[in-house]
């Protein structure tokens, strides 16, 4: 899998999650203080996040971050 391949795969299971826990863009953008243009590029493949942002991500979904990796 390349590197973009890989944003978009990690971008979908951010998305999903967050569907899951039925949390909107908005509600992490709040919580964590990310920008949602930032949190929308990140959820469509076309950011690299760090992997504290991940970390804090992974801990409001609830979410194993090693699930985002997989």
């Amino acid at each position: 899998m390349d590197d973009k391949d890989f944003l978009k795969n990690l971008g979908l299971k951010i998305k999903v999650a967050r569907t899951i826990k039925r949390k909107t863009q908005d509600d992490i953008m709040d919580a964590l203080e990310i920008d949602k243009s930032y949190l929308s590029k990140l959820e469509r493949g076309l950011a690299n996040p760090s992997i504290l942002y991940l970390k804090h991500i992974a801990q409001f979904l609830e979410t194993d971050l090693t699930e985002f990796l997989k």
